[in-house]
C-alpha cells in the first residue's frame, strides 16, 4: 500500500512540473525588461518579467502549480462517490477513496505555499479582503480534507461522511473563487453587460 502510495505521489508531482503552464499574468515579450526609475527613497532595480524578486517569492509560486490537483481531486471524489452511489461498482469507491486521501496529502504543501506566498504580494482595499478569507478558506480546506480522509478510512462511507464531503467539495470552491478573484480582479465572475 505504501509503495503504491510514494509511487503515486512521485507521479504526481512529476506531472506537476512537466505540466506546470500557469499564464495569468501574461506579459508581452516587449515588456519584458521594465526599469524603475530611481527616487530619492527607492533604488535602482530591475524586473526582467514576471521573474521572482525573493527565494521567499520563488518558493511560494509554486503555490500556484500545486493548487490545481487538491481542487480536481476534491470535485472528482464527489463525482466518484455520487456515481458509486449510482452504480455501486467498485472502481468508484477505490477511486474515491484514493482521490480523497491525496487531494488530503497535497492540500498541506498547497496551504504552506499559499502562506509562503501571501507574504510576498501586496493588495490593498477590496483585494486585501480577498486574501485574508483566501488565506483562511484554505487553510480551513486543507485540514477539513484530512478530517473528511480519515473519517472514511476509519467509519466508511456513511451519511455524516458524504455530508462532510459535500461541506468539503462547497469549501474548496468558496476558496478557489476567492483565489480567482485575487488573480483575475474581484468581480471575474459577473457576466458581461
Amino acid at each position: 500500500m505504501y509503495k503504491f502510495l510514494i509511487f503515486s505521489l512521485l507521479c504526481l508531482f512529476s506531472f506537476t512540473f512537466v505540466y506546470s503552464h500557469e499564464a495569468h499574468k501574461e506579459i508581452e515579450k516587449n515588456e519584458s525588461i521594465q526599469e524603475i526609475i530611481p527616487t530619492q527613497d527607492q533604488p535602482t532595480t530591475i524586473q526582467f518579467g514576471g521573474r521572482p524578486q525573493s527565494w521567499t517569492q520563488w518558493i511560494g509560486s509554486f503555490h500556484f502549480i500545486f493548487l490545481h490537483f487538491p481542487i480536481a481531486l476534491i470535485a472528482m471524489t464527489a463525482i466518484s462517490e455520487f456515481l458509486f452511489a449510482w452504480y455501486n461498482r467498485p472502481i468508484f469507491d477505490y477511486a474515491a477513496r484514493f482521490m480523497l486521501v491525496s487531494a488530503a496529502i497535497l492540500a498541506i504543501p498547497t496551504a504552506l505555499l499559499g502562506l509562503i506566498y501571501s507574504y510576498t504580494a501586496t493588495y490593498t482595499g477590496l483585494l486585501a479582503e480577498f486574501v485574508w478569507w483566501h488565506m483562511w478558506a484554505g487553510i480551513s480546506t486543507a485540514i477539513f480534507a484530512i478530517i473528511v480522509a480519515f473519517m472514511r478510512e476509519r467509519y466508511g462511507t456513511t451519511k455524516l461522511y458524504y455530508t462532510c464531503l459535500i461541506l468539503l467539495f462547497l469549501l474548496v470552491n468558496i476558496t478557489g473563487f476567492l483565489g480567482g478573484g485575487m488573480t483575475f480582479g474581484p468581480y471575474h465572475m459577473h457576466p458581461p453587460l
